[in-house]
């Protein structure tokens, strides 16, 4: 692994600069080569970077040294001189010399001035057209690294700088040259980042580095990608609480779609190609991949910085019962249309209905086939059981397609306090889906009936509502939820469709029925402006009835 994590070669400003102790004073040496050394810069697992003077040109530079001495650290930081010095390009960080002072090996290079991108991270996610800056001068040094024969593997935001005049890339102590088709150089067998050698960064780190084979332009790209996902979203591309969950994260799993604008959905979907599995499906090289983020960049036009979310999606499949009761089979789907209904209202989370993927429910459901058809990024399994006058509800939230386990829970309440229940649950899945739902999407649901007893009679009537001919019985139990709760949003929006549909399969006073459905419909809204399911319902009445322009802005 490397573990080479000095800041950029940056002057220090009043706020940063490194305050030197005596000691660390006196070990630096006053001079290397033809540089005067002026004060250290920062210091990491191989070496150290002192600002320094060039006294013959007037000029300050960088000066890198090397702390080990053995001949492969040796040879390492040779080849991280001469893939620097290979490319004279705007974006890419200036090398001037390769020298030896005494046995000291050191580089002399550019002085930057400005920040990496690990450090503007820290105040946040970057918008999406600060986003596409970034990426053309990321892509546009690859582009000459690649031209030049040579792949970078180490990019990650501390090798990614930021100056006044554009982004630089640099430390290439990882580069190595591209395969003989493309360069001259010899492959020798005891060369030093080998294919079955796990070498780069975890995060940053694409697939066939994890598994140890031969690295290509796609490697590069990847960790683009996962760059720039972090950049707009705030948060890593591929998470987890140690190296070993952030390797198996890369090899296994899909980071959350990003929502917002047009132009954050056209950028993810070129962040999710640079970050494909196989080499051979992401872009075939670093221009192309510019080429789309740059054309989905340009998408909005708004002149307001657009800024990115990670997006989950999720598919809440019906509870399983794993012992009949005839008085509480209902809740196998009542309690997952609660908590799919609780969740709907997170500008993070998209959830797919629990009908349209009801059909996957079983003891081992396909999870490749719920993926590609549901498409959806998690899936919430559970099980019921009850025992006297208590429920045991146990959840499971698992990835998918890959099935890893996110999360399982295990929670108990009283039959007759299911409200309960469903809210423990929503809190458990907001709790451990990711960090971007706490804080101001993650509290208490903001439609909370008054009562259990409200609760049980809108429950029972959502499980009645599945099949349309008993809409009349559903349209009683909203009413009786109505007279328990009249400020329940969510049952005056139920309470509108079921009379929308007495009215139009079962041609019962339509007229008054519609009449009446949209008031309804309307009470919700007037409850809940941003209720999805009474603005979902209401769209359907406006399209039946002549008024599609507001069923189409709706």
């Amino acid at each position: 692994m490397n573990r080479d994590e000095i800041e950029p070669h940056t002057l220090p400003t009043e706020d940063s600069a490194p305050r030197e102790s005596t000691r660390a004073q006196d070990e630096m040496p006053e001079r290397l080569g033809r540089y005067r050394l002026l004060h250290r810069i920062g210091r990491g697992g191989m070496g150290t970077v002192f600002a320094a003077e060039d006294q013959s040109l007037g000029r300050r530079i960088a000066v890198k040294t090397i702390s080990s001495v053995d001949a492969s650290s040796r040879e390492r930081f040779r080849r991280e001189a001469r893939a620097a010095a290979a490319v004279n390009h705007p974006n890419v960080c200036q090398v001037y010399e390769i020298g030896e002072d005494s046995g000291q090996m050191f580089i002399a290079m550019e002085l930057l001035e400005g920040e990496s991108l690990a450090q503007r991270l820290k105040r946040g996610p970057m918008s999406v057209e600060e986003a596409g800056s970034l990426a053309r001068g990321i892509l546009a040094a690859l582009q000459a690294l690649h031209d030049a024969g040579t792949l970078h593997r180490d990019l990650k935001p501390s090798n990614v700088f930021l100056t006044r005049h554009g982004v630089k890339v640099l430390d290439f102590g990882l580069a190595r040259s591209l395969p003989g088709e493309l360069t001259e150089e010899v492959q020798t067998v005891d060369q030093l980042t080998r294919p079955g050698v796990l070498i780069g960064t975890p995060r940053y780190m694409a697939p066939e580095q994890v598994q140890g084979r031969a690295t290509v332009v796609g490697t590069d790209l990847f960790a683009a990608g996962a760059v720039l996902y972090e950049a707009v979203a705030g948060r890593p591309a591929f998470v987890g609480d140690s190296m070993v969950e952030i390797l198996i994260a890369t090899l296994h799993e899909e980071p959350p779609a990003l929502a917002g604008s047009a132009a954050v959905v056209a950028l993810d979907r070129a962040l999710r190609r640079a970050l494909a599995k196989r080499p051979s499906d992401r872009y075939a090289s670093a221009r192309e991949m510019l080429e789309e983020i740059e054309a989905a960049t340009a998408k909005d036009v708004s002149g307001v910085h657009t800024v990115a979310r990670p997006l989950t999606r999720l598919a809440v499949l019906p509870f399983r019962m794993l012992r009949p009761n005839p008085d509480i089979d209902f809740l196998s789907f009542a309690l997952a249309d609660g908590v799919s209904a609780s969740l709907s209202g997170l500008p993070s989370v998209v959830i797919r209905p629990c009908a349209a993927v009801a059909r996957f429910a079983s003891e081992s459901p396909d999870l490749k086939a719920l993926a590609a058809e549901a498409d959806v990024d998690l899936v919430l399994v559970g099980t019921l059981l009850a025992a006297g006058n208590q429920l045991r509800a146990t959840m499971q939230i698992l990835e998918v397609p890959g099935g890893t386990l996110v999360s399982s829970q295990a929670l108990q309440s009283s039959i007759g306090d299911v409200f309960h229940l469903q809210d423990e649950l929503t809190e458990r899945i907001v709790e451990s889906l990711s960090p971007s739902l706490t804080g101001r999407e993650g509290g208490k649901r903001r439609n909370v009936p008054a009562s259990a007893r409200a609760y049980e009679f809108y429950l029972r009537a959502n499980e009645v509502l599945r099949d349309i001919w008993q809409a009349h019985v559903a349209r009683d139990l909203y009413r009786e939820c109505l007279a328990a709760d009249p400020q329940f949003a969510p049952a005056w929006a139920k309470l509108g469709r079921s009379l929308r549909l007495i009215a139009k399969y079962h041609l019962e006073e339509p007229r008054e029925n519609l009449v009446r459905g949209e008031a309804a419909l309307r009470r919700a809204l007037e409850l809940d402006p941003d209720l999805p399911i009474a603005h979902k319902f209401m769209a359907y009445h406006e399209a039946e009835h002549g008024r599609a322009p507001e069923a189409l802005a709706r």
